[in-house]
């Protein structure tokens, strides 16, 4: 098993150019699939078939929308980076002088100047053509998911001729697929929670681009733990270089912390309930494991794919152990139905069925 599980994780590192888009397209697979079901439900005169394209033309134009959106402000962004060169100066004299460094700090100007602009330029262009290439997989590996939906069913017919075993194996997908839907809802509405509250403390406090900040603070909600750290950090950081004073800056800190904890602690256990049911701690290091494998997109998909492997571990005798331990309340597969055996336990169960009733008969003829 120890072999095994390296030989995985090894796998997972390696490849994972190749199967980070797949992991990302099953995710937003889902995610479509599931809003398609709530579109048809809601709207009464719109057919399933029709739903499917709707839900996949919003998901996409809301990507774009909010990619395009943070492009364009961090483009001016940068262009009003000259205007706070001197505070900036000013932020790194004072930085010396607490460090009690020696020598003559440098400006600005020197550290810019310091730099290889051809070796930055290359490094962006090759992250945005790494990205286009991922996002182009992602958009194919979407459209070949749904084309092969329709199939699934007879396909779960060949592989399990039980009946019993095939309503398991549904219901462990049902509920895979529950639990992504339910943790990507949750971190959307909550995001829009900290974001909307962050957007109005920033126009309180006179913060400048506060929407550009509130859009990032949106966007690094999803990644748990860290994200909502790093979110309130980057405009406090921002806050000290437009004010000259540096309680402003201690106020957005304070204040978007304070709104992080209330939504997290709070709002969020309310609306998660049990049906991720895994602890903080092993929240924590799914996201330092995932997020070494994979980088950005494993720290997104950290929380989903460790509630994946938690309910599919839960199914065999030999790793239910681990689930447990995943578990928050030792119960990894509360959303799937325990009466029913196991999908090994009950090939294991039937062939000793089949395998004593034939001693029996052969005693009987004796």
């Amino acid at each position: 098993m120890l072999v095994a599980a390296a030989a995985i994780i090894a796998g997972l590192y390696w490849f994972a150019d190749l199967l980070t888009p797949l992991a990302l397209a099953i995710f937003l697979w889902l995610t479509i699939d599931a809003f398609a079901q709530s579109l048809s439900k809601r709207i009464k005169f719109l057919p399933r078939a029709a739903a499917v394209p709707v839900a996949i033309l919003i998901v996409f134009i809301s990507l774009a929308a909010i990619v395009g959106f943070v492009i364009e402000y961090a483009t001016v962004f940068s262009r009003s980076l000259g205007a706070y060169e001197i505070r900036l100066d000013e932020l790194i004299r004072q930085g010396y002088q607490l460090a009690n460094m020696s020598g003559t700090p440098p400006t600005v100007g020197q550290l810019f100047a310091n730099l290889n602009p051809g070796a930055v330029l290359r490094g962006v262009a090759d992250a945005l053509q790494s990205f286009g290439g991922q996002a182009l997989f992602v958009i194919i590996y979407v459209a070949c998911l749904f084309a092969a939906q329709a199939s699934m069913p007879a396909k779960l017919e060949e592989i399990f001729k039980d009946e019993k075993e095939r309503g398991r194996a549904t219901k462990i997908g049902k509920a895979i697929a529950r639990s992504m839907e339910q943790y990507l809802w949750v971190q959307t509405i909550t995001g829009l929670m900290i974001a909307v509250a962050s957007w109005a403390l920033f126009a309180v406090v006179g913060l400048e681009n506060g929407l550009f900040w509130a859009t990032i603070i949106f966007v690094l909600s999803y990644i748990p733990v860290v994200g909502g750290a790093a979110g309130s950090l980057l405009p406090a950081v921002f806050a000290l270089v437009q004010f000259t004073s540096p309680v402003p800056a201690l106020v957005i800190l304070a204040g978007t912390q304070g709104i992080g904890f209330v939504v997290g602690n709070i709002i969020q256990p309310r609306m998660t309930g049990d049906s991720l049911n895994i602890s903080v701690l092993v929240v924590f290091l799914s996201l330092v494991f995932w997020g070494k494998l994979w980088g950005g997109p494993g720290a997104f998909l950290a929380v989903p794919m460790t509630v994946m492997l938690m309910i599919v571990l839960a199914q065999f005798p030999s790793t239910r152990w681990i689930a447990v331990l995943l578990s928050n309340n030792g119960n990894p597969d509360s959303s799937v139905d325990m009466d029913d055996p196991p999908l090994i336990g009950a090939a294991v169960s039937n062939q000793g069925d089949v395998k004593e009733e034939t001693t029996t008969s052969s005693d009987n003829k004796v």
